[in-house]
């Protein structure tokens, strides 16, 4: 007798479907959408355009180029990041970093990155997913820096956590985006947006 256990194929037709999130940490994912899920209901999110890799690119060149120059900094550069915000709802971000910590601690899904960049997609609803909800969750986590970049307004929408939530500023093309986590880094945006 088999005790092998055959994992839950989960594709686009399975939008809206509860999933536990033993289920999902378990789930085999047709590709190439990506999913999370909102309080335990499964959210089919198209993959991404030529377009939307074309600014994550730069952005991950230029944190993983910052890695290897300031080693003892930043620890994870992580790409479609899983990220597990509680009350049935897991994000995948599309770049998370994880700065360098002392020993002990929660492991991924569970740590939370201390900087998250969303590019945002066309479409009504992820320009919602990444500029309210996400924002919100984030906040909540403890994220303190969250950065929305978004191409089709042509800027970076970045919120710093402070004492009172997160403090914005926006940055627009022919500026640079930097970071009080990560002094010296700087990312151009004419080369993202």
């Amino acid at each position: 007798m088999s005790t092998q256990r055959t994992s839950l194929l989960l594709g686009p037709d399975d939008a809206g479907r509860f999933v536990s999130a033993e289920e999902f940490a378990e789930a085999d994912f047709i590709e190439p959408w990506t999913y999370e899920r909102e309080a335990g209901r499964l959210v089919v999110v198209s993959p991404d355009s030529k377009e939307h890799d074309d600014c994550s690119e730069p952005i991950r060149d230029h944190l993983g180029a910052f890695r290897l120059a300031h080693p003892g900094v930043i620890e994870l550069v992580v790409s479609e990041a899983w990220i597990r915000v509680g009350g049935g709802t897991d994000r995948i971000a599309d770049i998370a970093v994880y700065l360098v910590r002392p020993e002990g601690g929660p492991e991924r899904p569970d740590r939370i990155p201390e900087l998250v960049f969303e590019v945002v997609s066309p479409d009504r609803e992820s320009r919602e997913r990444d500029y309210v909800r996400k924002r919100r969750e984030y906040r909540a986590l403890g994220v303190r820096e969250y950065v929305i970049v978004d191409r089709f307004l042509g800027r970076f929408v970045v919120l710093t956590l402070g004492p009172r939530g997160y403090r914005r500023r926006t940055l627009r093309r022919g500026q640079i985006y930097q970071s009080p986590l990560m002094p010296g880094l700087a990312i151009p945006l004419d080369e993202v947006i």
